[in-house]
């Protein structure tokens, strides 16, 4: 059986909570869910990390995985991984109306989980992680039927407790704790719940938030 993400094996002193928290993200990327087929999701993470990696190279250069998604599936994927400048409310609304908004969601979480993971890896000077084979197990995800417009691009729970970040994928529970379990974990080292952070580490919170909006406007985010 392989044993992904073996940071401490390679020579990375990686707190163990990142450790297991990566690889139940592979575990779930991996599993089909009522929207995407387990192979679907892979797909998405390999067009998003194929995107990712060419965001340098004008549109017409670049070179992408053979797929069987969808046109509006490989548009939002590559666009989301490599292109964050262009998401826009009307691009988000004829994404949506084109896949539904769930099923747009679950894309989301894919590749901004794989793209703040391969982040983690490049900043460690290690290769990505191979991506796991497909898995016959299928995800219970289900939509939530408390959600509002609050003026983002998507419905979210509401109410909720916390802040807004949190949330932003809170359409479908499961996506939602897909990406904000590595966001949470990789922020401070430690496996807690996002809004309830314990600020111990060698970073002060200011701090660890400076960087936090210093790569956020490197990578064109809108938020």
């Amino acid at each position: 059986m392989v044993q992904y993400f073996a940071y401490v094996e390679d020579g990375y002193p990686v707190p163990s909570e990142i450790t297991q928290t990566h690889r139940a993200s592979w575990k779930a990327i991996a599993e089909g869910t009522h929207h995407w087929s387990s192979e679907q999701r892979l797909d998405i993470a390999r067009q998003a990390r194929a995107a990712r990696q060419q965001r340098q190279e004008l549109p017409f250069n670049r070179h992408y995985p053979v797929s069987t998604l969808s046109g509006a599936a490989l548009e939002a994927t590559r666009t989301i991984a490599a292109d964050a400048a262009k998401i826009t409310r009307s691009w988000t609304s004829m994404q949506t109306a084109e896949l539904g908004p769930s099923a747009y969601i679950e894309l989301v979480s894919i590749v901004v989980t794989i793209t703040a993971i391969d982040a983690f890896a490049e900043a460690l000077g290690r290769p990505h992680e191979p991506l796991p084979p497909p898995s016959s197990h299928i995800q219970e995800s289900t939509d939530n039927t408390e959600v509002t417009d609050i003026g983002a691009y998507v419905p979210m729970q509401d109410p909720w407790q916390g802040p807004n970040v949190s949330r932003a994928l809170s359409l479908v529970g499961s996506a939602n704790a897909l990406f904000m379990s590595n966001v949470a974990v990789m922020y401070t080292g430690k496996d807690q719940d996002f809004g309830e952070m314990v600020w111990d580490s060698p970073l002060s919170r200011p701090q660890v938030e400076l960087l936090a909006a210093r790569v956020s406007s490197i990578n064109e985010c809108f938020y």
